[in-house]
């Protein structure tokens, strides 16, 4: 299953950023809500019935500069989208004994974008 959203994940989203408490809860409930749109919006016979055990999460951050971007900021930036896949019922729990990750930065002067590409794992 694939899960495109339009940017990379917001940089008040970043651990690194110095934002009021507030304005970080907002930008992390609507990075949540949008992964849950995104899902719902999905074709049913492309989402899994049940939410799955075990799976392996590969996000790809595309840039459509030539910005040099840590991938481990990326990635903690990016949790709020995580936990909306655990909400919109795609997986089970976001721990180590539930979720593994490979991630990759690409650039693409047209279309940045943050992949999320899901497959069950045993």
């Amino acid at each position: 299953m694939r899960i495109v959203i339009p940017g990379l994940p917001p940089r008040d989203a970043s651990p690194n950023a110095r934002v009021h408490y507030m304005k970080l809860a907002n930008v992390k409930r609507n990075m949540k809500d949008v992964m849950i749109a995104s899902v719902l919006e999905m074709p049913s016979m492309d989402r899994p019935d049940e939410p799955l055990e075990k799976a392996h999460l590969t996000i790809t951050f595309r840039a459509s500069d030539k910005r040099r971007r840590d991938i481990d900021n990326l990635l903690s930036a990016s949790k709020a989208y995580v936990d909306g896949l655990v909400a919109a019922g795609i997986i089970v729990d976001d721990s180590s004994d539930n979720l593994s990750y490979s991630l990759y930065y690409e650039k693409d002067k047209e279309h940045a974008a943050t992949i999320f590409d899901i497959e069950e794992s045993t």
